[in-house]
């Protein structure tokens, strides 16, 4: 048997999140390649998520290990979003680095994971560290921590309470892995982490999902799955599409947005754009496989460094992506890289969005794309993944 590995994640199927799906994917990669991986994550039925059991995947060599709910464990959640220190989890790095310490002593691991969001996975992720310095210990974020600009903190003392941690889980972890080459240098210029240890490992998406629709729609279905909220705004897309009123296209949001957006649609092209109820995961897969273009909007933030994950799921599809994106996101760079044509706008500019729309409208989507080519290589393979989790 090759070498046991520990993951510490909080999301976890049937959790239905982005960071449940792809740290079971990395899991699974694993384990189908002769580790032994013990996860160990949350109760059988934590409060505040959404579950999907089909998400569900076992293998031989996956152990789940499940911290039992803690009494009162709903209130504590209300009390530490207001500490705002990691995340309203923060309750949950005693008992998991608790649980955790047990497993690596009973099971001999030789090798720890953690996985945010939550954050709070890196706080028990560090506390068992401190307990053996000689096991490896991978730190993965999806997300920056206090360099988030979706984040914003309501005092001093919580920043730099928040800071201390990032402070001591980046210096004290073997490797820091990130979802682009954007972020590896925010950590490096505006944390001064080692570059030398961090590795980039984007999302992933699971090829075997994916369907081939049957029947040709009489307009191109342009889809987005996934919620839009905080900074990020489907209203510039919809003066667009207002101004345009394209005669081929038709766009289909599948998640929740900000009401006055929906009204704004509604009453401006209510024949142009329809909006569905969120869906499953493996629905939203079966979603992307039907539409003949696929769409991401980002919020309005120069040199962006997030990586969707919905953007993997939208690479696995094999259709053509549009970006509403900075054009200096990490977004942008991707679709640069997956297809031939740049089909780009900046996320706030309506004109530009405009002209794009005008051309989806005359475009045959098989243009877009190049068939057969592997524009984007997600650098997540077994060796890349063994490479960065385990001291070899």
């Amino acid at each position: 048997m090759k070498k046991s590995i520990l993951f510490i994640t909080y999301d976890f199927p049937p959790i239905l999140s982005p960071e449940s799906i792809q740290v079971q994917r990395r899991a699974l990669t694993l384990a189908r390649n002769g580790h032994r991986v013990h996860v160990l994550t949350c109760c059988e039925n934590p409060d505040f998520e959404f579950m999907d059991r089909q998400l569900c995947r076992d293998h031989e060599n996956l152990t789940i290990h499940r911290v039992n709910r803690l009494p009162g464990e709903k209130w504590l959640h209300y009390l530490c979003g207001g500490l705002e220190i990691t995340d309203r989890k923060f309750w949950w790095k005693f008992p998991a680095a608790d649980a955790a310490v047990k497993l690596i002593k009973e099971f001999q691991i030789d090798a720890l994971y953690s996985h945010s969001t939550p954050l709070v996975n890196h706080l028990a992720g560090l506390a068992v560290k401190e307990t053996d310095r000689n096991l490896h210990w991978t730190a993965h974020f999806s997300d920056p921590w206090t360099l988030n600009p979706y984040l914003s903190y309501r005092t001093g003392l919580q920043r730099k309470f928040n800071k201390l941690y990032e402070k001591a889980v980046i210096s004290r972890a073997d490797t820091i892995t990130v979802t682009s080459e954007k972020t590896k240098d925010l950590f490096v210029k505006g944390l001064a982490a080692d570059s030398t240890k961090i590795k980039v490992l984007p999302h992933v998406f699971d090829p075997d999902l994916y369907t081939r629709r049957k029947n040709e729609p009489q307009k191109k279905i342009i889809a987005h799955t996934g919620n839009i909220y905080g900074l990020r705004s489907a209203a510039p897309l919809i003066e667009a599409v207002h101004k345009v009123q394209p005669q081929n296209l038709e766009f289909h949001f599948y998640g929740r947005m900000k009401e006055e957006e929906r009204q704004l649609a509604e009453s401006k092209c209510p024949e142009l754009i329809r909006f569905f109820d969120p869906v499953p995961y493996l629905d939203s897969i079966k979603v992307l496989s039907d539409a003949d273009i696929l769409l991401v909007i980002d919020a309005p933030l120069k040199d962006s460094p997030f990586f969707p994950s919905k953007l993997a799921d939208y690479i696995g599809a094999g259709k053509p992506v549009v970006a509403l994106s900075p054009l200096s996101s990490t977004t942008t760079q991707i679709v640069r890289d997956i297809q031939k044509e740049l089909l780009i706008a900046d996320s706030a500019d309506v004109p530009s969005i405009a002209a794009l729309v005008r051309r989806l409208d005359s475009t045959n989507p098989a243009e877009l794309r190049e068939e057969g080519k592997d524009f984007y290589n997600m650098n997540n393979s077994y060796e890349n993944i063994r490479e960065a989790l385990f001291d070899e």
